[in-house]
């Protein structure tokens, strides 16, 4: 089912992986600067895709990427991508990097590296039931603070027309905690305030849950806040 309560980020720098639940795909992509040029689909099934004979597998063009962006990817159930840059990339997989591909898109993990020469890819998206769950892996970990950035603005605004974005100083904060692992409340979002609990690493969707709800019972974490007067962002405990 999908997560619309709250959304909970774990940063593993030294892996260059996100561990994510409450962000949607379509809101990853408006999230991120570097966006695909093509997308190799691991597990899943759009009607914008194409099937590539040397690997076996579908892929969408970059003139059918918008479309696919706004696909029903819930519908998919296991939903695993990987960019590449031109078409003819995938005619240059080789077998070691397709056994490679498939033990990532099995496993959830990569046998070793993630990038693969072959595509010159920046991400690997692995999720299920879109925002239930979703471990990502980015060539550039910093770019998620965008992705933060553009999650939280968007359940903040409801129906402002405009709504600045958070300064750096928030922003580098809150991926801060996200090395620790966070939820964000959004379930509870009054006044412009939400909370945000340091939860540490959750194994499943179902732990998170549980932690929150013992958050909430509990003063810990720290109010994020908007004032529509000033139009300025205050982080404090």
């Amino acid at each position: 089912m999908n997560n619309k309560w709250f959304t909970y980020i774990k940063i593993y720098e030294d892996k260059n992986k996100v561990k994510s639940s409450g962000i949607k795909f379509k809101e990853f992509i408006d999230g991120i600067d570097k966006k695909p040029k093509n997308i190799l689909i691991l597990s899943g099934d759009s009607i914008f895709s194409i099937r590539n004979m040397n690997i076996n597998f579908d892929y969408i063009e970059n003139n059918n990427l918008e479309n696919f962006y706004n696909e029903d990817v819930y519908s998919f159930g296991d939903f695993n991508w990987i960019d590449f840059d031109k078409e003819s990339d995938l005619d240059n997989i080789d077998k070691l990097e397709l056994a490679k591909i498939l033990y990532i898109n099995h496993i959830k993990e990569p046998f070793d590296e993630f990038i693969f020469k072959s595509l010159n890819n920046n991400y690997v998206y692995l999720s299920h039931d879109d925002d239930y769950i979703a471990n990502i892996y980015m060539k550039d970990i910093n770019t998620y603070k965008n992705v933060i950035n553009k999650k939280i603005l968007k359940e903040f605004k409801g129906r402002k027309r405009y709504i600045e974005n958070l300064p750096n100083e928030i922003l580098d904060y809150i991926y801060d905690l996200c090395k620790i692992g966070i939820i964000i409340d959004f379930e509870n979002l009054s006044f412009n305030s939400v909370r945000i609990y340091s939860v540490g690493e959750v194994k499943l969707v179902d732990d998170a849950h549980e932690k929150l709800d013992k958050y909430r019972k509990t003063l810990n974490g720290v109010s994020l806040s908007y004032n529509t007067t000033n139009k300025k962002w205050k982080i404090y405990n």
